[in-house]
């Protein structure tokens, strides 16, 4: 009872400080008080006497608190608190705390480290600073399963729940000209040529899924296709990424080549 009372004061606070700067400017000064209920719920380092280990084994330690989300609901829409009230260290704080979910592509932590590359929104100031440190976070090796779940977007047919939530992640890490994250990228893989070969494997797949659907209905069009591209939620995140890997980056004849390439759909798929 006294936990989900606490998740209610919780609650509370998120609406408290949701779209309003002056009390997240508030809140997050209490910031350390905030960090020592992320996560899981702690357990007690003592017992009492006559709890057993069966007693023990039934204290449930999830869902948290929630205190992740008033951290991020202070940092929505308030450049000031993104750019001076948080710690590199909160950073890596939500990353293992990501790292340690089955899949990271679903996780609210996430939201975090778009919100401390775009303050305001896609299209906005972005803060090149915490660009920096949260490709840092996305690329440690001391994250490996967070580390993996990125690649395999772009290198195995083995993903998330949302990995395009993963991509426009990095797409905010690169945005507003940030070159140095752009090359941190590309010397890890995730280049232009990487991000067009998964974008033209995934639209030949579509295209294909497209066309046997139709002919299933004894239907042929490219209207379908053309549908079934424009709604598609991890391609279009790879567009996005795209569109900021090749306005960073100095784009050579050969990414220009492959860029042509992935707009070339089999003709096969429209006889």
């Amino acid at each position: 009872m006294l936990v989900h009372a606490q998740r209610k004061l919780v609650e509370c606070l998120c609406n408290f400080v949701k779209g309003n700067p002056r009390n997240q400017d508030e809140v997050i000064n209490h910031l350390p008080q905030l960090r020592k209920h992320l996560g899981n719920l702690k357990l007690p380092s003592t017992w009492p006497e006559d709890f057993t280990e069966a007693h023990k084994a039934k204290v449930l330690t999830a869902p948290g608190l929630n205190t992740e989300e008033v951290i991020i609901e202070c940092l929505r829409n308030n450049l000031d608190v993104c750019q001076t009230k948080v710690p590199r260290d909160l950073l890596e704080e939500f990353g293992i705390l990501m790292n340690a979910q089955p899949d990271p592509s679903a996780c609210m932590q996430l939201e975090l480290l778009q919100l401390m590359c775009l303050p305001e929104g896609i299209g906005t100031k972005a803060v090149p600073r915490n660009q920096s440190m949260v490709l840092d976070v996305l690329l440690s090796d001391n994250l490996q399963h967070l580390k993996a779940c990125i690649n395999d977007v772009f290198f195995s047919s083995a993903q998330g729940e949302k990995p395009e939530r993963l991509v426009l992640l990095l797409a905010a890490a690169i945005c507003d000209g940030n070159v140095t994250t752009a090359n941190q990228l590309q010397g890890k893989k995730i280049s232009i040529e990487a991000t067009v070969a998964k974008m033209h494997t995934l639209l030949v797949s579509i295209c294909l899924g497209s066309y046997k659907e139709l002919s299933d209905r004894g239907k042929m069009g490219r209207d379908a296709e053309n549908t079934a591209i424009s709604t598609h939620p991890l391609y279009n995140a790879l567009l996005c990424f795209l569109a900021e890997q090749l306005d960073v980056l100095v784009v050579s004849l050969s990414c220009q080549l492959c860029y042509k390439y992935l707009l070339e759909i089999p003709s096969v798929l429209f006889k």
